[in-house]
C-alpha cells in the first residue's frame, strides 16, 4: 500500500464470508509482519474476529492502523520524519498541508499524504526536518515564494518574523545560561528562581517595598546563600560569590559583564530600570520581581530563611549592607576578584 486512507473510524458491523451476513465482532491481536521496501516489519497487529465462528474479519480502519504502526517503525529506524512531527512543524508556521507543500516545493497532496502516515523519501523528509529551524524555513521560503500568491507569502512571513524574534531570543537565552553555568558550576535554576521570587515576595509582605537596589539584591542572595550553608550544611542554589568593591557578588554581576543580570531579565524573572543622576555621570539599578510563582522551588525550610534575611537586612542601606559584608571573614580573607567559598 502506498498511502494511508482516511478513516476515522472502525464499522460496527462486518460481512462474514463464513456465515453469509453482516456480524458483530470482537477485537484481538496478533504478530504480523510487514514486508516494507527492503525490511520485514514485526508488529502486534489488531484484527477483527467473527463473534459467531471466530473468522478472521477484514476492518479497513484496523488495517490502516495497523500498517500506519508498521510505517512507524520503518520510519523510526531510518531516521525519516513522522507524521506528527510533520503536523507539529506545519502548525507552528500557522499553514495549511496544501500551503506548507507549496513551500517546501513539493506536490500540493504531498504533506497530506505524508500525515496520514504514507513513509516520505528520504530527500523529503530531510527537506522537512530542515523546515523545523526557522531560519532554514525561511530560505525556503524565500526560495520557493513564486508557488505562493502575495497574500499568502506576506502572511507566512509576518508569522515567520514573529516566530524568528522568538527563536533569536531563546538562543540568546540559551547562550547567557551557558556561560553562567560556567560560572556557577553548580547552580540550581530552579532554586535560583524561587531565590528571586521568595526575596521579593517577603519584600512586598513586609516592607511594601516592590524592589531592590543592585547593591542590596545581590547582598540579599549572599546573605541568604550564606545562611543556609549555615543551617543546612549546603547552599539553596549553589550561587558562586567574587570579592568585589562593595561586597560579595555573584560570579557573572561586575558591571563589565552583566551576564548574571541579563540572563535573570532575559529569562523574564526580573525587571531592571536604570535611574541617572542629573549629570548624566551616575546610575542606579532598581530590580523588581516579574513573577514571583517561582517560590514553589523552594522548601518550607528555604523559605524561612529568606524571610528571616529580608526582615533583618532588606530595609538597611546600601552603605550599611556594604559594611556589614566587609567585617565578614570570608569577604576579608580574599582578595579583590577572587571567589569566596562559603
Amino acid at each position: 500500500m502506498s498511502f494511508m486512507f482516511k478513516i476515522t473510524e472502525p464499522k460496527e458491523r462486518l460481512y462474514c464470508e463464513k456465515c453469509g451476513k453482516l456480524v458483530s465482532y470482537t477485537i484481538t491481536e496478533k504478530d504480523e509482519i510487514f514486508k516494507i521496501k527492503k525490511d520485514e516489519i514485526r508488529i502486534k497487529s489488531t484484527i477483527a474476529v467473527c463473534e459467531k465462528c471466530g473468522e478472521e474479519l477484514f476492518e479497513p480502519y484496523y488495517e490502516n492502523e495497523n500498517l500506519k504502526k508498521a510505517y512507524k517503525i520503518y520510519a523510526k529506524k531510518h531516521n525519516l520524519v513522522l507524521p506528527e512531527e510533520i503536523k507539529k512543524i506545519r502548525e507552528m508556521y500557522g499553514v495549511s498541508q496544501t500551503l506548507f507543500a507549496l513551500i517546501l516545493g513539493l506536490g500540493e497532496a504531498t504533506i497530506q499524504r505524508y500525515e496520514r502516515g504514507s513513509l516520505p523519501t528520504k530527500a523529503n523528509s530531510d527537506l522537512i526536518k530542515r523546515a523545523a529551524d526557522p531560519i532554514e524555513f525561511n530560505n525556503i521560503l524565500e526560495n520557493n515564494k513564486d508557488n505562493l500568491s502575495v497574500t499568502d507569502y506576506q502572511r507566512v512571513k509576518n508569522k515567520l518574523s514573529n516566530i524568528l524574534k522568538q527563536y533569536e531570543e531563546e538562543f540568546e537565552l540559551r547562550k547567557l545560561e551557558e556561560i553562567l553555568l560556567s560560572n556557577h558550576e553548580s547552580l540550581v535554576i530552579e532554586k535560583l528562581e524561587g531565590l528571586i521570587s521568595a526575596i521579593f515576595y517577603y519584600l512586598r509582605k513586609i516592607y511594601g517595598y516592590t524592589y531592590l537596589y543592585k547593591t542590596a539584591f545581590f547582598k540579599m542572595l549572599w546573605f541568604i546563600e550564606k545562611e543556609a550553608k549555615v543551617r543546612f550544611g549546603k547552599q539553596i542554589a549553589n550561587l558562586s560569590f567574587i570579592h568585589y568593591y562593595y561586597g560579595p557578588i555573584p560570579k557573572g554581576a561586575k558591571n563589565d559583564e552583566g551576564i548574571f543580570l541579563n540572563y535573570l531579565n532575559k529569562k523574564k524573572l526580573i525587571d531592571i530600570n536604570v535611574e541617572f543622576s542629573s549629570d548624566f555621570l551616575n546610575e542606579t539599578y532598581k530590580i523588581n520581581s516579574k513573577d514571583e510563582t517561582a517560590i514553589k522551588y523552594l522548601t518550607n525550610e528555604e523559605k524561612e530563611i529568606v524571610e528571616e534575611i529580608i526582615k533583618k537586612y532588606a530595609n538597611l542601606s546600601a552603605k550599611k549592607l556594604s559594611e556589614i559584608t566587609h567585617e565578614d571573614e570570608k569577604y576579608i580573607n580574599t582578595d579583590h576578584d577572587e571567589e569566596i567559598i562559603l
